[in-house]
């Protein structure tokens, strides 16, 4: 494929093309006409049944789709969390469509040229249909499928999200009949990871099949770690696996026709404002190609588009479109919160209730990457390129989020930073107290006190609270004295802190003084020492710890293996360990331990000729092709077993159990 470079969004303002505004102005002037037309048309209907036809006949409908990784729920060990990565990336885009349903459709167009504060352009015209966010009555009754309701009279920002956490036969006839049939959207948004990216593909094909009109984009960590803009080299790097290069090669048809790296939330938002001016009024159709020249017209209406993203385009001719983003910095916290749009649907077994029921999970994120640079892991910073913060007002912003979150029906919270506030304890400490002050004063306060909490039943979810984090051994061990890693843990729990994970990956000194994760090798104490000084320091707290355990790091063989099942037992037998989770070593594209295994350009994430099974299935990511050179199949199913029976109910096993795909009942 040919590559042509448009780097109109790394360079200052611009004054845009005439021609362009007084195109804008034309589609605005149409649109208000035909809403015109449609009141003078709806005498006899409600005004909110006039405000509903009028929004239908300027917007298109749209379907955001998280790839799964999987083919069968059996044996196959889960985390049932919320698509974070997917409600993240949405969340500007549907927040600046929000603002113009409510803003409305003036006579004349708006002054939309740029202005000191940098990106604001809005939408003049047509937009994607959503536009109106659940309602807490909604909220009150979202089931815990990721499967939604596609029809209704009124249709809100959560059901335009497809998660069918399983791709085979029965979700793919019921995703054409009941969904793509019913929905017809016009863009289909995938986001996936790299073992879904074969899934990806697989649904982008269903899409093509039977809507060959609609516009395909891709996204999420496989298209970040696979497709990267060189800046000094003004190049775009693919890497073996990343989609691009397979339909390039022809390993599969070009059935995708955008793709989007990096910083998702403003990227995303600016192709889906370039479909829209691009779009035709009536009716709703679109090409790559207009969508191109629609990105090269509002490049200086926009300017730089905050943060650093890579934008690419593939036409009809299957040439390459680049546009890369380089923008100013934004702060984390000034992002409208994932679940704005989105239903909680998440229930972790770690959190219950005082009567026993699982409580409904929000997933929270305070920091964007990891900062350890772990061989074997892809949330790195260097892999990232850079961490985004909750920097402005972090704690007070921090703690808005929770109330907001708890607005939305929240019961628990759980923190999916790599490690809680990238590891800085009195951010740590700072936000316990706050939670603990919020929490006492929640006992004598009247509804309304709080930002977001309402009524009687937020301030109960509030006071009673229980919350989780992600923490690595160096925090426990090594970044601190002991007394002051035991007062911020006593204060976490104070605040309702419950539950911490930790990666203790594996237990033998000879594998874990390879890996970068288990820093001071030589003046501190050994890996499994710090372990069990972690896992100390935590019960002292009186604080659970459930672990992921890692097999097929460098040098693995089954006497390792063997060290570290047992070692993890004796923890599970000293009550140290609340639960263990064992993972196979999965090679993802833009990891050190791929590279030095060889495996760049080996790995296959995009063909469906190896289905997964056992026993891979039994582990999370493990899939046969992509996993560690270092394990055979006879080791992994060792793995399997032994850890099954040394570890018993301590072993992480809970399977999610989805009945017949079926359309939930929610209310008007």
């Amino acid at each position: 494929m040919r590559h042509t470079l448009h780097d109109h969004y790394t360079s200052s303002f611009a004054f845009p093309d005439p021609a362009f505004i007084d195109h804008l102005a034309r589609r605005r002037h149409q649109l208000v006409t035909t809403s015109a037309k449609l009141v003078q048309q709806c005498t006899n209907r409600n005004s909110e049944e006039v405000k509903r036809l009028a929004w239908l006949t300027r917007t298109y409908p749209v379907l955001a789709i998280l790839a799964p990784a999987l083919t069968t729920h059996q044996g196959k060990v889960e985390y049932p969390g919320d698509p974070m990565c997917l409600y993240s990336a949405l969340s500007v885009a549907i927040d600046q469509v929000v603002k113009a349903r409510e803003r409305g459709l003036a006579p004349e167009i708006a002054d939309i040229l740029p202005d000191s504060s940098g990106f604001h352009y809005t939408y003049t015209d047509l937009c994607p249909q959503w536009g109106e966010r659940p309602s807490q009555t909604y909220r009150a009754h979202t089931s815990d499928s990721g499967i939604r309701e596609y029809t209704g009279s009124s249709f809100n920002t959560d059901q335009s999200v497809f998660d069918p956490r399983v791709w085979n036969e029965e979700i793919k006839d019921y995703f054409v009949e009941r969904v793509l049939k019913v929905v017809q959207p016009k863009v289909v948004l995938i986001s996936c990871v790299s073992p879904a990216h074969r899934y990806a593909i697989a649904i982008a094909r269903q899409v093509r099949q039977h809507l060959p009109g609609t516009l395909i984009v891709f996204g999420g960590r496989h298209i970040d770690e696979t497709m990267r803009f060189q800046d000094t080299a003004k190049k775009l790097s693919c890497s073996q696996s990343s989609t691009l290069q397979v339909m390039s090669d022809g390993r599969i048809d070009p059935v995708v026709d955008f793709l989007i790296s990096g910083d998702g939330y403003f990227a995303l938002d600016l192709l889906m404002k370039a479909i829209s001016v691009a779009m035709d009024i009536q009716q709703k159709t679109v090409t790559v190609s207009d969508v191109l020249k629609a990105l090269d017209n509002l490049a200086p209406i926009v300017g730089p588009v905050p943060g650093k993203a890579v934008l690419v385009g593939v036409d009809s001719s299957h040439q390459i479109h680049v546009f890369p983003l380089r923008g100013p910095k934004f702060d984390l916290a000034q992002l409208p919160s994932p679940y704005r749009a989105a239903g909680i649907r998440a229930r972790f077994p770690i959190f219950r209730q005082e009567d026993g029921t699982v409580s409904r999970t929000a997933h929270i994120m305070v920091t964007s990457a990891c900062p350890y640079h772990c061989d074997f892991c892809s949330e790195g910073q260097t892999i990232a390129g850079h961490m985004h913060r909750f920097t402005h007002h972090p704690v007070e912003s921090a703690l808005d989020r929770v109330f907001e979150y708890i607005s939305y029906g929240a019961e628990a919270l759980f923190f999916d930073d790599s490690v809680f506030w990238a590891g800085n304890s009195k951010q740590m400490i700072a936000f316990s107290q706050a939670v603990i002050q919020a929490k006492a004063e929640a006992r004598t306060s009247p509804p309304g006190q709080f930002p977001w909490l309402q009524d009687q039943g937020d301030l109960e979810r509030l006071i009673s609270l229980q919350w989780g984090a992600q923490l690595t051994a160096e925090f426990f061990t090594r970044l601190h004295t002991h007394e002051k890693i035991l007062e911020c843990l006593v204060t976490m729990r104070a605040a309702g802190c419950s539950y911490l994970y930790v990666g203790i990956e594996s237990l033998s000194s000879s594998i874990m003084n390879k890996i970068h994760k288990n820093l001071h090798k030589i003046d501190g104490p050994s890996w499994a020492g710090k372990i069990r000084a972690a896992l100390l320091v935590a019960k002292e707290a009186g604080i659970r710890v459930g672990s992921s355990v890692l097999f097929g790091l460098d040098g693995e063989t089954i006497e390792t293996i063997e060290t570290t099942i047992e070692g993890v037992g004796q923890l599970i037998d000293e009550n140290l360990l609340y639960l263990a989770s064992p993972n196979i070593l999965t090679y993802h594209p833009a990891t050190a331990i791929t590279h030095q295994h060889g495996k760049d350009t080996q790995l296959d994430y995009h063909s469906l000729e190896s289905p997964n099974r056992h026993p891979y299935i039994y582990f999370e990511e493990a899939f046969p092709g992509v996993v560690s050179k270092e394990l055979s199949e006879e080791d992994i199913w060792y793995i399997h077993r032994r850890t099954r029976e040394r570890w018993g109910n301590i072993r992480y096993v809970d399977t999610i159990t989805l009945p017949v795909p079926s359309r939930e009942v929610l209310p008007s």
